[in-house]
């Protein structure tokens, strides 16, 4: 059988853990990460997943009790019974991103708003909402909105979160 790529889950924190077991065992594991600022330290950066509790795995579906019963492993995606394949084309535009060390640069989304400026936010729980630009926070992940729905009522929220 030739062997196609699939997304494990893994369990909270495990990512390091169940991609050291899986390549040990001689599986072809994609474990992408970014370099984030860190919460913890001022002005260091720490390693990341870039997609948390989710690693790429290459194996023949013969090999799914094998991957599914790893220590850290909390399942396989899967449509229905069988294992959900993920494409080489989605693989591929992952790989294209990452250096050699496995490391992802993504894009600097520079906000060039000026305060009182219109937005719209695209995602998480206000996506859809209409709110007015004060600041973006010294941090440059975050930035300061006016709810246009609730006029007083300021809200922060990561700055990727605009559309």
């Amino acid at each position: 059988m030739h062997p196609k790529w699939y997304l494990v889950k893994t369990k909270a924190l495990n990512e390091t853990r169940v991609h050291t077991r899986l390549t040990g065992a001689g599986y072809e594991v994609l474990f992408p990460k970014i370099r984030r600022k860190s919460k913890r330290q001022r002005g260091l950066f720490e390693l990341r997943p870039l997609f948390p509790t989710y690693l790429f795995v290459r194996f023949d579906g013969d090999e799914l009790k094998t991957i599914k019963y790893t220590h850290g492993v909390a399942r396989v995606i899967c449509f229905g019974m069988e294992p959900s394949e993920v494409g080489e084309e989605i693989i591929a535009v992952v790989r294209a991103r990452m250096n050699e060390e496995g490391i992802v640069t993504l894009e600097d989304r520079k906000i060039t708003r000026s305060p009182g400026q219109r937005v719209k936010i695209g995602e998480g729980p206000f996506a859809g909402l209409d709110a007015i630009f004060i600041e973006e926070l010294p941090d440059r992940e975050r930035v300061v909105l006016l709810l246009d729905a609730v006029s007083s009522y300021r809200l922060t929220i990561e700055k990727d979160a605009l559309e």
